[in-house]
């Protein structure tokens, strides 16, 4: 089974990432994309060889012929252009974070189970070997009882004024909802549910609209505590992930690619990884549930769960408190 994609929001990370995998991806197919700009949508598609283009989104998604979208666009378009793709049949990839908030996240997955459409939201490091091996390991107990987790996600990315990154009404917030998602998904899926969170936002180098770098500290269900520092200001950080448990510990590092450093029973080992195109991997899964009704390895609950991690980390830098994630 071959899906029919569209891709409706083809700014740079969909240019660079998406649209290359989804023609390497098995399943997969390009047919359309979307731009505001007429002239740049076609040019758009001739460059990375979709069959149609289109600068209305209405037109896009009524092609009959399409499958599949692929939502790449500012957070706060998410929620309406989930709602309309389910509503007209169409299986839905969408990008983090899944919404301005968990009720519009909600919102989006009732329209999507109501009209029996599949929902990925794209949490890419689920889909790297080395989480999936990490993830074993914990489900096999081999670390004992996991104490605790970090996950640092910092970068240098400038903001100019006009993108929407940088306006909350379009972004929703600055590191925490562009960064946070991945690294607050990624400690849910080894570690657990999160209970409650306590968090920092500053803007301390830039002027910006949004918070430049935060900290966001996670309890979770089973007793473990967990940590992710995020940050648009940061020249370079080679720690991936930390995982501390009773009987091991584990270190990824991206150190000229990934690198697994494990302490378990007292015996350290180093294990490499290769490249993966992590895009491609999430495009061949998504064909793969459509195909067979597996359940999603990121689905639009665990959208939902980052968010409402999100929304709790926002209240409580704004009053100090440590809030509940209800």
């Amino acid at each position: 089974m071959t899906l029919k994609w569209g891709v409706l929001g083809a700014g740079s990370v969909a240019q660079r990432r998406a649209m290359p995998a989804i023609h390497k991806a098995d399943g997969a197919e390009l047919h359309a994309l979307f731009s505001r700009d007429a002239a740049r949508a076609k040019n758009l598609a001739t460059e990375h060889k979709a069959t149609k283009a289109y600068s209305n989104v209405d037109d896009l998604l009524n092609d009959t012929e399409l499958d599949a979208i692929y939502i790449s666009t500012p957070v706060n378009l998410h929620c309406e252009q989930v709602i309309a793709s389910a509503e007209r049949g169409l299986h839905v990839l969408c990008d983090k974070p899944m919404a301005l908030t968990p009720q519009e996240c909600q919102r989006m997955i009732d329209a999507c189970n109501a009209n029996s459409v599949h929902l990925q939201v794209c949490f890419l490091f689920r889909f790297h070997s080395c989480f999936q091996q990490i993830k074993t390991w914990v489900d096999d107990n081999r670390f004992g009882q996991i104490v605790h987790g970090r996950m640092p996600f910092l970068k240098k990315y400038l903001l100019t004024s006009d993108e929407w990154r940088a306006q909350p009404d379009k972004g929703g917030g600055g590191c925490l909802m562009d960064l946070g998602p991945h690294s607050v998904d990624m400690l849910r899926y080894l570690i657990g549910e999160v209970t409650e969170v306590s968090a920092f936002c500053d803007t301390a180098i830039h002027n910006y609209q949004v918070e430049e770098t935060g900290g966001i500290l996670m309890r979770f269900q089973n007793g473990a505590q967990g940590f992710t520092d995020l940050s648009f200001s940061v020249a370079q950080c080679d720690v991936v992930l930390e995982l501390y448990g009773t009987e091991g510990t584990v270190v990824v590092l991206n150190d000229d690619g990934w690198k697994i450093q494990t302490n378990i029973d007292g015996e350290k080992r180093v294990i490499a990884s290769q490249f993966e195109d992590l895009y491609q991997h999430q495009f061949e899964h998504f064909a793969a549930c459509v195909a067979t009704g597996i359940a999603p390895l990121a689905s639009g609950d665990d959208g939902l769960r980052a968010n409402t991690v999100l929304a709790a980390a926002y209240e409580s830098a704004k009053s100090g408190k440590v809030v509940a994630c209800a």
